[in-house]
């Protein structure tokens, strides 16, 4: 193993390798840098050794992550948090990755604007981790994943060769937009440093309505019909155990069954329109919180990806609450979140069962896209054949040396 002096920094960049650990597998060796040329130079020494390395944020999307079959160094990147430049007049911000999205929020907040990336355990997460993994919760259909924030970023290369692609401002579209493509890679391709993101004017009003809810009014496809039209930053169905940990939002509680989560988030007279057309279809709310309650309701839905239990996402075509008709009967349900405009579905499961699982809800229309805590599963819809020759050639092409240990993982798809 390299000494710390190879990596070219000083005995203050050494971490403790325990703190670490992915599936309680440790790296050899972790390093803070300081720096983006710190980085780099890290990277090279590793590259030149042959090391095996994954970069660390703020460890929220990692902590279950399965250890990958090389790990020899953890690569901090926690102390490049930064906001390098805040443009009100233009919408722009441009950060390094290690800032918080908690502190790019309070930032932004002052000056009434918003970046509406959504990640659990925001006082944790980083900007380079929500860029990394792409991402999002219950408002993605409305605002957008990572990919479509992302202007343009400073991005280190497995031999630690530094970089940029994109800009600062809307209008540039100088280059190829690999900022893009390392939106989802999860560190796998290169190392993201410093992004520029379009900003959005904050609401003029933000509402949450909870409704409770039964199978039967889950399956109603007529019930659903009006929503897409009202187009909602949000429409989200909870179990029972995944609502239950929503319910002290805002003193609600006491919900039993499903619910049903509606955010509303634009000028206020199309706010209490969309408002009162919901209520009118599903009666009378068990709650309504309004502007900061209703945002902490934004995050508490996003923190549901971060749980105990294994978890596996899923994707759909089908936007309706009544998709999940087939479903509700199985003991899994008590702990679904199904974000129903993006068509993301989330249930829990346990090793025995996640496989039958996948397949049941393949014939239902929802393809996996994730299995976290569960093993190996096979997707009822494999990769096509030519995406994996283009991931395979994409990483070779970056990353020639294999340094980045999560890489073998993106590129299998």
């Amino acid at each position: 193993m390299s000494t710390l002096q190879s990596f070219g920094l000083d005995a203050a960049r050494a971490l403790d390798p325990a703190r670490y650990a992915l599936a309680g597998v440790a790296p050899r060796a972790a390093l803070r840098p300081a720096s983006r040329e710190e980085v780099a130079e890290a990277l090279k020494a590793a590259s030149r050794d042959a090391l095996a390395v994954v970069p660390w944020g703020g460890g929220a999307g990692l902590a279950r992550e399965a250890a990958p079959p090389r790990y020899d160094l953890a690569l901090d990147l926690g102390s490049l948090d930064r906001i390098v430049e805040y443009d009100p007049e233009d919408l722009t911000l441009t950060a390094e990755c290690g800032v918080t999205i908690e502190t790019l929020r309070a930032a932004l907040a002052a000056r009434g604007q918003e970046l509406p990336l959504e990640a659990a355990r925001a006082s944790r997460a980083t900007l380079g981790g929500v860029l990394a993994a792409n991402a999002s919760g219950a408002r993605r259909l409305r605002f957008g994943s990572p990919r479509d924030r992302i202007l343009g970023a400073r991005f280190a290369l497995p031999d630690g060769t530094l970089a940029r692609t994109g800009g600062r401002v809307v209008k540039n579209v100088a280059g190829y937009g690999i900022h893009r493509l390392l939106c989802g890679s999860r560190g796998g391709l290169a190392l993201i440093l410093e992004a520029s993101l379009k900003l959005q004017p904050a609401p003029e009003q933000r509402v949450a309505l909870v409704f409770e809810a039964d199978a039967a009014m889950l399956a109603d496809r007529a019930l659903w019909a009006p929503f897409p039209r009202l187009e909602p930053a949000a429409l989200s169905v909870l179990g029972a155990d995944a609502g239950a940990s929503v319910a002290g939002l805002g003193g609600l509680g006491g919900l039993r069954g499903f619910s049903v989560i509606l955010g509303l988030e634009d000028e206020a007279r199309w706010v209490e329109h969309q408002a009162a057309v919901a209520t009118g279809a599903l009666g009378t709310p068990a709650a309504r919180l309004e502007g900061a309650d209703a945002a902490r309701m934004w995050q508490s839905l996003a923190d549901l990806e971060d749980r105990e239990d294994a978890l596996l996402s899923f994707t759909t075509a089908r936007n309706t609450p009544a998709a999940l008709a087939p479903l509700l009967g199985r003991p899994e349900a008590a702990g679904l979140a199904f974000h129903v405009p993006a068509g993301r579905l989330m249930m829990p499961a346990d090793r025995a069962g996640a496989q039958e699982l996948v397949r049941t809800l393949a014939c239902e229309g929802f393809a996996l896209i994730e299995a976290r805590g569960t093993g190996p599963l096979e997707p009822a819809i494999p990769p096509q054949a030519g995406v994996l020759a283009l991931r395979a050639q994409i990483r070779a092409a970056l990353d020639p040396a294999s340094t980045l240990a999560l890489g073998e993982r993106w590129a299998a798809g």
